[in-house]
């Protein structure tokens, strides 16, 4: 009898693998790099001046760094939702008026082997 529940206890521990510990697992989502990161210049993609660009999203409206996710979305006293629309897309314009582009999370993380790529320095 004890034989029996040993057998079945090993069946349902060998039933366990390793892909279902973390469920729902993404790459892009963990590995994804704070939104400053996206931003390049074309000419030195992956080595684009960081002080330069934190500089430059100052001047294009970015009050806040927060860890280099900027505050894009944050809405500050006063604001409408509609405003808070308004001004990311206008940073957004003045960050391409200033020759960045933005380079998209799937381009940064490499999903298929879980590790950034480079482009996103």
């Amino acid at each position: 009898m004890r034989m029996i529940f040993l057998l079945i206890f090993a069946v349902l521990l060998s039933a366990c693998s390793a892909f279902y510990v973390v469920p729902g697992y993404s790459p892009y989502v963990s590995l994804n790099p704070p939104t400053i990161q996206h931003w390049q210049k074309p000419n030195t993609i992956g080595r684009t001046n960081v002080d330069k660009r934190w500089q430059d999203a100052k001047e294009c409206g970015v009050k806040t760094y927060r860890d280099g996710n900027l505050d894009l979305s944050v809405r500050y006293p006063g604001m409408t939702t509609e405003q808070i629309k308004q001004r990311s897309i206008a940073i957004s314009s003045c960050m391409e008026s200033k020759g960045y582009v933005y380079i998209k999370t799937t381009e940064c993380v490499d999903g298929k082997n879980n590790k950034l790529t480079g482009l996103c320095n």
